[in-house]
């Protein structure tokens, strides 16, 4: 169990934990009477799973043997209750029955028997499910029958009565359930352990979407009665499935699956005990590939035990009879340049990134990983290398790279916002459409049994693209969770690589966390090595790209002799060296509008750019630069052929076809199908930040547009690279301040765009340019500052939209609301708002709150009028519940708690250290400890005699206790921590 008994025995009941003195019935029961005490059993465990409001996400927990009233333990005597004699069978049967009466099958909970003080205890745990369970069948207990699609919960006069939950508790639950998935698959992607019994010894693998596709692909053939069989015997290891197939005609198709996990002998003696094959010599046998060298020797060895000559491992018997012909030919990237990029562990250790991606290749149940880094930092080129290494490993493996910029158009065309692109399956239908692959498609079913069976692995490149031009067509949660739940749910072979910029993570929210790492910049090694590479070792022309390289080198802060060097800028120095005289200074001054001669980028773009002056002819520096940024600002992916004159005339009035001719062989365009488009996904958001830099720079509201809109909204993030680079530009004064308010009331004269993320956009930009501001301090004064400006009049602010706001940074984006009333304004995902400041005479009126959860470890108070009744506020009811439930508790019940703590360390007249277990494990039920510690009221101790010894003790500042305890003495110390947590 993964709670000490006895600190549940001194509990009191409770929604989510019941003691019962004795089991249900012992085998002297009549038999007319047990349906109604299994249906007393089955009562009491799904309304222990529902628990109540404020409960989910805790582990439940139904003790037998155990009197609350009495404190008393009472011996269960199973010899006379014959079914928990073998609580494997007991379980087993216990789930089947759930099966057939909850609604989704509730069949996750471990069961145990526990002796405590020479008497046998029954404990059944539950972990907290992730759906409202309610009954798919009507269910006869003692004394009264239950209608399906009852929901039963533990609430009523005594906080453990089970009774049916009325509509708006369902409500509220699923409320809780829905947002507490997230949390669970963090659990899922970051703890090693689970928590059932069978899942601590070995994941529960099946082949029953194999079997589901043979016969989907084989019609004539259906499941015979009584079959399938499964066997989940761990103790004794004997793990198996049989199904057997039968036609119409008397043929029959046997099927043996034998867990990894699995004793053969054992496993084929049941097997032939229980007479489940007719004919083992046809019967087909499917294992799961070893991870041996010798692979071939666990299928010899099985068909010598079995006597069949059909013996598959699981990806080989997909491969060959279900889906060979769907799977595409896979030709190598073999990348003529390529660096083995680094990341960073946090550790001040920089490892290779192709060397974890293959250590995650090599990982069971880890079907999902994410690449990030900024633009034109390698991801691509990262993930065109991993797919090689897999081929290079096995040139049979099945692979399947995904360019989101190549489908956005038919996502685009095939998605609404009533059906949103959600898993794996919809990129690759838009993959085959968009390239017009002829021959067999992988239907949804089959794609997904090809991924979990390790027989395709699928890299999605630059999926923030996705997110970014897609919006709310992309549901990226539902994505994310079906690739655990649908693409990961047989044989755990799934392998998903994601490769991504920041936007990803603005999009997804904040409470899924995925393996994830983040790529570095290259050090001056690496840059060596890119150019040697690239410049074929010509020696001069390394140093001279080198050269270059050093002007655009990014000091780094932890090592004052180190630089860091962006790959795609190496790129675009080794074609300047390539291309032309290497005497040329690298920053001869350009004249710009649009490019800065301080900024790195800005220079190498305008030398690009200078250099095709002669070749382009008519287009100087910044027409070229103005053409990139319409196409970047085009919602397409670079501009048609056909389009691109139409273009041009915009900018420049006298050209001839020759000069479309010459753009196409640009160094920073590609034509590809007659489109011309930029030749690296860096390169459009860099013109996009061009394009928001030079609409705020020059401040003609009468320039706003919806591409101007389409990009602030989907772009300005809070805290984001684009952000960042938008703002390091611009400067923060009232000329800005008067600019946002008149684009912000404009955008009223726009149809079909979202004014509230149009407004949180600017905020986030005006943020971060205060920020990196070096006169004006980033601090809650100043930063009010602004929304006072913009949104204020008097003591009332009015349209303030704080939306996706959230994450880790040093400047945390809060505001002073003290005073003030604020009308007509949204919180979305603004993970700072209970650390703002609020007073009582703050208050919000018709406002919109969702997703405002506080950050881990902020305690927060809402004073009792901050949200006015015409304010909607049905998304954060969990929390005003929470705090009124939290308010009820007396100060009665802080100082029992405190007392506690403080007794566990009183001995002889004085307080002394106690080992951590001990502590942890005598005060684990116990809410305070946790911030007792936070606060160093209970410090980190160390013995000089025993320096290894891990204790805890009270602080000196809190010796006044003792007299507390001794004698009743009043202590002020200790009133102030009752008013701390009260």
């Amino acid at each position: 169990m993964l709670v000490d008994i006895d600190v549940l025995l001194e509990k009191e009941e409770s929604p989510i934990l019941e003691f019962k003195r004795e089991w249900y019935w012992n085998d002297k029961t009549p038999k007319n009477e047990m349906a109604n005490k299994w249906g007393e059993l089955i009562k009491d465990l799904i309304s222990l799973a529902n628990g109540y409001i404020n409960k989910v996400g805790e582990h439940r927990y139904l003790i037998f043997g155990f009197c609350e009233e009495e404190k008393k333990k009472y011996d269960l005597n199973i010899k006379n209750i014959k079914v928990l004699n073998n609580l494997v069978r007991f379980k087993k049967d216990l789930k089947v029955k759930m099966e057939n009466y909850t609604k989704p099958s509730f069949i996750d909970f471990n069961v145990e028997l526990i002796s405590l003080d020479s008497k046998d205890l029954l404990i059944f745990e539950i972990p907290s499910p992730t759906n409202l369970v309610e009954l798919k069948n009507e269910l006869q207990t003692k004394t009264r029958s239950l209608d399906s699609g009852t929901v039963l919960v533990r609430k009523g006069q005594k906080s453990d009565e089970i009774r049916v939950a009325t509509p708006a508790e369902i409500d509220s639950l699923n409320k809780e359930f829905s947002k507490y998935k997230d949390s669970a698959l963090h659990k899922k992607l970051n703890e090693a352990s689970s928590d059932s019994i069978e899942s601590k010894t070995m994941s529960e693998k099946t082949i029953e979407k194999t079997i589901q596709i043979f016969i989907d692909k084989n019609s004539s053939f259906s499941m015979a009665d009584k079959f399938p069989i499964k066997e989940k015997n761990w103790k004794d290891s004997i793990i198996y499935e049989v199904y057997r197939l039968v036609d119409g005609f008397g043929s029959i198709r046997e099927f043996i699956y034998i867990h990894e996990s699995s004793n053969q002998g054992k496993t084929l003696g049941d097997i032939k005990q229980k007479d489940l094959i007719i004919d083992y010599s046809k019967a087909i046998i499917l294992i799961d590939r070893p991870k041996i060298k010798d692979v071939e020797r666990r299928k010899t060895n099985i068909k010598k035990l079995f006597r069949s000559e059909y013996v598959f491992f699981i990806d080989e018997f997909g491969y060959q009879h279900l889906y060979k012909d769907c799977i595409l030919p896979y030709n190598k990237f073999s990348l003529p340049v390529y660096v083995d990029g680094l990341y960073d562990t946090g550790d001040d250790i920089d490892l290779q990134a192709i060397t974890k991606l293959k250590e995650w290749f090599q990982l069971e149940n880890e079907p999902l990983f994410i690449v990030s880094g900024h633009g034109g930092i390698g991801k691509t080129t990262l993930a065109k290398q991993f797919l090689d290494s897999i081929s290079d490993e096995n040139p049979e493996a099945g692979i399947l790279f995904i360019d989101s910029k190549e489908i956005i158009s038919e996502l685009s065309r095939n998605f609404s916002l009533d059906n949103r692109v959600s898993e794996v399956f919809d990129f690759y239908t838009a993959l085959m459409d968009a390239d017009g692959i002829e021959g067999a498609r992988f239907d949804k079913d089959s794609l997904k049994l090809s991924i979990d069976n390790g027989s395709l692995v699928v890299v999605l490149d630059g999926i923030d693209e996705v997110i970014a031009k897609l919006g709310d067509k992309f549901d990226v949660e539902q994505f994310i969770l079906s690739i655990f739940n649908e693409y990961s749910s047989g044989l755990h072979k799934t392998k998903v690589l994601v490769t991504c910029r920041d936007h990803f993570w603005n999009e997804i929210g904040k409470k899924i966390v995925l393996p994830e790492i983040t790529l570095k910049a290259f050090n001056e090694d690496l840059a060596n090595d890119f150019f040697r590479q690239k410049l074929l070792d010509d020696r001069k022309k390394v140093q001279k790209a080198m050269s270059m390289a050093e002007e655009l080198a990014i000091e780094t802060s932890t090592d004052s002799t180190g630089k860091t060097y962006i790959p795609f800028l190496l790129d675009m120095i080794a074609y300047l060296v390539e291309t032309h005289d290497l005497s040329e200074s690298l920053f001869e001054n350009v004249p710009s509008k649009y490019l800065l001669s301080d900024n790195h980028t800005d220079q190498l773009i305008a030398q690009v750019c200078r250099r095709e002056i002669i070749k382009l002819d008519s287009l100087s520096v910044d027409q070229q630069v103005d053409l990139f940024i319409r196409m970047a600002s085009s919602k397409q992916n670079g501009i048609k052929l056909y389009d691109i004159k139409g273009e041009l005339k915009s900018i420049i009035s006298d050209f001839d076809d020759s000069l479309i001719e010459k753009i196409k062989g640009h160094p920073l365009v590609e034509c590809k199908n007659n489109i011309i488009s930029f030749r690296y996904d860096v390169f459009d958001t860099y013109f996009k930040t061009l394009l928001v830099y030079y609409f705020f720079k020059k401040q003609n509201s009468d320039e706003i547009n919806h591409e101007i809109i389409r990009i602030v909204t989907g772009y300005l993030k809070y805290d984001s690279s684009f952000t960042e680079t938008v703002a390091e530009k611009l400067v923060l004064d009232d000329e800005l301040i008067l600019f946002c308010i008149d684009v912000i009331e404009l955008i009223d004269n726009f149809d079909g765009i979202n004014k509230d993320m149009f407004v949180s956009s600017i905020i986030s930009l005006l943020l971060m340019i205060l920020k990196n501001d070096n006169d004006n301090q980033s601090n809650l004064s100043t930063r009010t500052e602004i929304l006072n400006k913009i949104f204020g009049e008097k003591d009332t602010l009015t349209g303030v939209c704080l939306i996706d706001i959230f994450g880790s940074t040093l400047s945390k984006p809060t505001f002073d609301f003290k005073n003030k009333q604020l009308i007509d304004c949204t919180f979305n995902n603004y993970e700072y708002f209970w650390e703002c400041s609020f007073d009582d005479n703050t208050v919000f009126l018709n406002s919109y709150f969702k997703d405002i959860d506080p950050r881990s470890g902020i305690n927060y108070k809402i004073p009792s009028k901050l949200f006015h009744s015409s304010c909607d506020t049905a998304s954060i009811q969990h929390l005003l519940s929470e705090k009124k439930e939290e308010n009820k508790n007396t100060q009665d019940t802080i100082k029992s708690e405190l007392m506690k703590v403080f007794k566990l360390f009183y001995q002889r007249g004085n307080f002394y250290p106690r080992k951590k277990e001990e502590v942890r494990k005598k005060l684990s039920a116990v809410n305070l400890l946790t911030e007792l510690i936070s606060i160093d009221v209970i410090k980190i101790y160390k013995d000089p005699k025993k320096p290894t010894m891990k204790q805890y003790r009270i602080s000196d500042d809190y010796k006044s206790v003792i007299a507390l305890i001794e004698q009743g003495s009043p202590s002020m110390e200790f009133q102030k921590l009752v008013q701390h947590f009260s």
